[in-house]
């Protein structure tokens, strides 16, 4: 790795340590270095985006982090039971509240 002299030796080092490496800074890259320091406070997390600002598919995704459509909710009645689409529509709903935090 080529020295850049406007990063001190320190942090050239520093920033090559980690315990876990995410590639995107999207909703799924993010989502999940919170959630592993949240279960390990003491992990070294480095999260990479290729640009300053994450314009991968998480800015392209049209609104899709939702509960589902009513139609889509009624197949998995029929396939799964309102049993499982009550748990599933319980998990998307906190996945989207744990989006806005």
């Amino acid at each position: 790795m080529p020295i850049d002299a406007t990063i001190s030796f320190w942090e050239q080092e520093e920033f090559l340590r980690a315990d876990v490496c995410i590639v995107g800074a999207g909703i799924i890259g993010l989502s999940l270095a919170a959630e592993l320091l949240e279960r390990d406070e003491n992990l070294r997390v480095v999260v990479l985006e290729r640009n300053t600002l994450p314009t991968g598919a998480s800015t392209k995704n049209a609104g899709f982090a939702c509960y589902g459509s009513p139609t889509e909710l009624w197949r998995d009645v029929r396939t799964l039971g309102t049993d499982a689409v009550v748990e599933l529509v319980r998990m998307r709903k906190q996945g989207l509240e744990r989006l806005r935090t």
